[in-house]
């Protein structure tokens, strides 16, 4: 079965790397791709890396008909926006994978505190689900609407999750991230000028504040668990990656061979999840859907390593894999990426 599929923002690193991705999937047949600054060019026009691949026109968001047949779509378009064109679709039947951050709080509340504004949609908050694959498989199985997980909150909670299931540990939790500066977006700023990245490290824009409460959410609704999190976000001057780096104060003693155990039998299931015997670093995971975690002890913390390509598990590869477990195709499907190198 190919299903008939459309990406709305195709513009974006994020809507690039899922527009390559889909072009290759066996069971994917693309009808529709939107883009306000190349609408009316074809996609291979556009983006020359796609010669070959999609010869699709690009149309206006603004210019689509909701009443053509698809199965699937994906909206890549930014928040605030995104919600507006999800709704449409849905009321026509259409299963959605909303990139966005505008569903991923269940509660309208959880979204106003994490977004510092009430939703623009209410009442989808409560029918999406949220789509971190190894968390919530099951329920992603009978979805009509996943709203994709968050690069930063994908990355910290696979890393904390096995630990925090099974362990108590106190109620402080510091994550400090270091991530590339494709997280920011393809939209020039002047914190992403070249000349003023190269060669530098600086928190200066580094955002991500809305994925602090979302890691919070993952960890009250999967696992019981209320901590109290300190969460900063460093820019490297690095393409694509996210490392993030969790610190636990444990309240006994554990071996790492206990903890190595733990993560293998938790995720031995998980095709994309690879523990390592030692931290790993960004580059091992470049390019694939992959993520790595790695952890040791220091002073009385289990120090978690974990690390993501951010467009690829952190965002447009998740995203094929929830597509994947709704419908019932292998969940590598497609994504049998080799991490790059060097």
């Amino acid at each position: 079965m190919k299903l008939k599929t459309a990406i709305l923002g195709v513009t974006g690193y994020v809507g690039q790397q899922l527009l390559s991705l889909l072009v290759r999937h066996p069971n994917v047949d693309l009808r529709l791709l939107t883009s306000e600054k190349f609408s009316g060019k074809r996609a291979d026009e556009a983006f020359p890396h796609l010669s070959g691949y999609a010869d699709l026109s690009l149309v206006s968001v603004s210019k689509i008909s909701y009443s053509q047949p698809l199965d699937i779509v994906f909206s890549c378009l930014p928040g605030g926006t995104s919600s507006v064109f999800v709704r449409k679709f849905l009321e026509e039947g259409v299963r959605v994978i909303d990139l966005s951050p505008d569903l991923r709080f269940s509660d309208p509340d959880d979204y106003s505190r994490a977004h510092g504004a009430a939703p623009r949609f209410p009442e989808l908050l409560s029918r999406a689900v949220y789509g971190l694959s190894e968390l919530n498989r099951e329920k992603i199985k009978d979805a009509s609407l996943v709203a994709n997980a968050g690069c930063y909150s994908t990355c910290v909670s696979l890393g904390m999750a096995p630990f925090l299931r099974t362990h108590d540990t106190e109620d402080d939790v510091i994550v400090d991230i270091k991530s590339s500066y494709s997280t920011s977006g393809r939209a020039p700023k002047p914190e992403s000028h070249y000349t003023e990245v190269k060669e530098d490290v600086s928190a200066r824009g580094a955002g991500g504040d809305d994925q602090k409460h979302e890691i919070l959410r993952v960890l009250s609704d999967f696992f019981g668990v209320e901590k109290n999190l300190l969460f900063f976000n460093t820019r490297v001057p690095v393409k694509r990656g996210i490392m993030a780096t969790s610190y636990l104060k444990l309240r006994s003693k554990v071996s790492p061979d206990e903890i190595k155990e733990l993560y293998t039998r938790f995720y031995e299931e998980d095709v994309f999840v690879r523990v390592c015997d030692g931290p790993p670093g960004m580059a091992s995971v470049s390019g694939s859907n992959y993520i790595s975690l790695g952890f040791c002890e220091r002073e009385g913390h289990l120090v978690v390593v974990s690390v993501l390509d951010n467009l690829m598990k952190g965002a447009a590869g998740q995203a094929v894999q929830n597509m994947n477990i709704v419908f019932g195709f292998p969940e590598d499907e497609g994504l049998g990426q080799v991490p790059l190198f060097p």
